[in-house]
């Protein structure tokens, strides 16, 4: 993935962890920016999984994936049987 912008590296210093920013707070940090400007800088902020979307309109800064290494679940990913999902054992009575 390729590393943050400018911008979005400013604003996310700025940010306190897991309090929530409103588009009014999050302007008062990087005032010279558009709406449309903050919406980008927000949005690559989420794709590289450093914020999450709180309410309608929120922002949280919220580490959600390591940095430096693969999502811990797709590491321990293994194939299994549908006869591994269900106890048949316990519901013998049931399926006759």
């Amino acid at each position: 993935m390729h590393p943050l912008s400018e911008h979005a590296r400013v604003i996310l210093d700025r940010m306190d962890p897991d309090l929530v920013y409103q588009p009014q707070d999050l302007r008062q940090l990087i005032p010279e920016t558009s709406v449309e400007g903050l919406r980008e800088m927000m949005h690559e902020l989420w794709i590289h999984r450093q914020v999450e979307r709180v309410g309608y309109s929120g922002w949280r800064r919220h580490r959600t994936a390591p940095a430096d290494r693969p999502h811990h679940a797709a590491r321990e990913t293994r194939a299994v049987k549908p006869e591994e999902l269900f106890d048949h054992a316990t519901f013998a009575d049931f399926f006759k």
